[in-house]
């Protein structure tokens, strides 16, 4: 068997993606945020502006994605 171990994947019921390709980057999420089962809110940003080729994502820190993004940007 060739590579490594994949990582022992975590559930925490949203998802960010990332995918980097020959021209660019493209970042996505949905919009949930859950506190265990329960959806707490359905409009939330998990993708953050900072600069004008920078951005913060954030999937379970709710709080403190949105603190960082405050104080960076």
């Amino acid at each position: 068997q060739k590579g490594f171990p994949a990582p022992k994947a975590t559930k925490t019921g949203t998802t960010i993606v990332g995918i980097i390709y020959a021209d660019g980057v493209i970042l996505g999420a949905d919009t949930r945020a859950t506190e265990n089962t329960v959806v707490s809110d359905k409009n939330c940003q998990k993708i953050h502006y900072l600069a004008g080729n920078m951005y913060c994502c954030g999937a379970g820190t709710a709080a403190d994605t949105e603190m960082t993004t405050q104080t960076v940007a």
